[in-house]
């Protein structure tokens, strides 16, 4: 028998019984860590939302949504280490004048290396590639650090190398033209070298939108819906950036020739490919990020196999469609339509990924949840 006046005890040192039955005591159980050093219940209700609750969830523990539940796993569990100061950590969106050299840095060489192979046409292509490596090699460095900074994805600069040599050297060797650097070919190289820091500007936007967004939604439904214009304003906004970068380059580098459509379409595509896969990165999400410009690649390296066995008198009919698609849009298009798809592909995930709570948490919240958020960094 129960002695009537004993009080039982709870069943965590934090967790306050609610009457005979308190069904969120097995969530305090089962996320104390997460509750306990959260800094604020937005950060429990993205942990929440990477383990699979849901509003509909939220309404079995007597919850209107998972922000609200949230907000009594906060209440009821104690901070667990308080000493850490309230958190005075850096500010990870904020681009600081050093590291805005360093973004700015990957456009100075290309436009210095494109400079020198207009000097020496006989060895542009040669120069063109040194220039290439030498700026993925600065754009690396600039990665590491400010908005887009990310943790480091297997594969991601595999697939970015290939994606910038083949709009380097792509379109002549799809054709039997002599490697040269055309002004489409340059303009989209130093359009992407020179948009570094427009995309970490507009990564530090969005993040910020996000934050402010995160904090007045009512339910996860609200904060998806809510988060779909900020991302396509910012990659409208990057296109456009981008757009304009391409332009003035051509029309610099043709002496004032009006850019090419289908080279202007490549660079734009090219772009938003890339910047939404470090988007996607940035926000815990590199698998899919590798997967989207993985896409494209095999696209290109299919598109340039085809062309190449066709080639050969056997097997001319695999480069038929290949060569009917350069005889109607020219050899850029072949970039074109590979980073459209792609593009297209990678946007409509974010659409979905990044509109989940669990996305925009910090980088010491994202250790907590990281096995349930690993489960699904995929294109779906």
């Amino acid at each position: 028998m129960t002695d009537p006046h004993t009080t039982p005890e709870p069943a965590e040192p934090s967790a306050r019984r609610r009457g005979p039955a308190d069904p969120v005591l097995l969530l305090i159980r089962r996320h104390y860590e997460l509750c306990a050093t959260a800094v604020d219940p937005l950060e429990i209700a993205a942990g929440l939302e990477a383990h699979g609750v849901t509003d509909r969830t939220a309404a079995q523990f007597r919850h209107r949504d998972v922000f609200s539940l949230a907000e009594e796993l906060y209440a009821r569990v104690p901070r667990a280490a308080p000493v850490d100061a309230p958190h005075q950590e850096p500010d990870a969106t904020q681009l600081t004048p050093g590291q805005l050299g360093w973004h700015l840095l990957p456009g100075a060489v290309c436009a210095a290396g494109i400079a020198v192979a207009h000097a020496l046409p006989a060895r542009a292509a040669v120069i063109a590639g040194g220039t290439l490596l030498l700026v993925l090699l600065a754009a690396r460095t600039a990665l590491r650090r400010g908005p887009l900074r990310a943790a480091p994805a297997s594969g991601a600069g595999r697939c970015a190398c290939w994606l910038l040599a083949f709009a380097l050297y792509g379109p002549w060797s799809l054709t039997t033209h002599a490697a040269t650097l055309d002004p489409g070919t340059g303009a989209g190289l130093l359009a992407c070298a020179l948009a570094l820091p427009p995309a970490a500007w507009c990564a530090r936007r969005f993040a910020r939108q996000a934050r402010s967004v995160l904090a007045e939604s009512h339910g996860l439904a609200e904060f998806a819906a809510g988060m779909r214009p900020p991302l396509l304003a910012e990659l409208g906004l990057f296109a456009l950036v981008l757009s304009a970068l391409f332009a003035t380059g051509y029309l610099v580098l043709a002496h004032g020739v009006r850019p090419d459509p289908v080279a202007l379409g490549g660079c734009v595509a090219l772009g938003l490919l890339l910047f939404t896969a470090r988007l996607l990165a940035v926000h815990g999400l590199p698998s899919a990020a590798v997967a989207g410009t993985g896409g494209a690649c095999a696209i290109e390296a299919a598109a340039l196999g085809a062309q190449l066995l066709g080639r050969v008198p056997a097997l001319r009919a695999c480069g038929t469609p290949v060569r009917a698609l350069i005889a109607t849009a020219g050899p850029g298009s072949v970039q074109a339509v590979a980073c459209a798809i792609a593009a297209v592909a990678l946007t409509g995930y974010a659409m979905s990924a990044l509109g989940r709570a669990s996305a925009h948490i910090g980088d010491r919240a994202v250790t907590l949840v990281r096995p349930a958020l690993a489960d699904r960094a995929v294109v779906r």
